[in-house]
């Protein structure tokens, strides 16, 4: 929630970094051994469908990351409009790459004057979006490395009752 500071133009958001989800903070072990908050929401594991809207490149994409992301159990159903907005962000990265191929990273202005090309900087801010976005579903190394996932072994009795005694004293 962000409101007007005092000053004319000033805005006051949230202080510190993103909270992360429960999950993943189990996962990385509680570094910070913060409180577990026992009442955040739970969406289904149901892969979300596909929006009408994105472009060909970009559906090729989501078909590319829903086994990955499925495989690596993260995907949920809330998880659909982020994982749109990295798809969107590949395919404005292959398009805005494959002109700036044709036409060069330098052009003649009408003055004159050699000039950097303005597909450099959308090139750069959708490799930020990805970058940002992938970094989201755990799809960095340096991502990959802080998230544990639990065993698909349902007999392991030890973990469990850890992780609901964690949810337990945080609730």
């Amino acid at each position: 929630m962000y409101t007007a500071g005092k000053k004319e133009g000033t805005i006051i958001g949230y202080r510190g970094p993103v909270p992360k989800p429960t999950a993943i903070e189990i996962a990385e072990g509680r570094p910070g051994k913060r409180a577990i908050n026992g009442r955040e929401p739970q969406p289904r594991t149901i892969t979300p469908k596909c929006p009408k809207y994105l472009d060909a490149r970009a559906k090729e994409e989501w078909k590319r990351l829903i086994p990955i992301l499925k495989q690596m159990r993260v995907l949920t159903e809330a998880d659909g409009l982020v994982l749109a907005n990295l798809c969107i962000a590949v395919s404005t990265l292959v398009r805005a790459q494959s002109k700036l191929a044709e036409t060069g990273i330098l052009y003649k202005s009408p003055s004159g004057y050699v000039m950097q090309s303005p597909l450099l900087a959308i090139v750069n801010t959708a490799i930020d979006q990805i970058s940002r976005l992938s970094r989201e579903f755990g799809l960095t190394p340096a991502a990959r490395s802080r998230i544990m996932v639990p065993d698909d072994n349902p007999g392991d009795e030890l973990d469990r009752a850890m992780f609901e005694g964690c949810l337990q004293r945080a609730g």
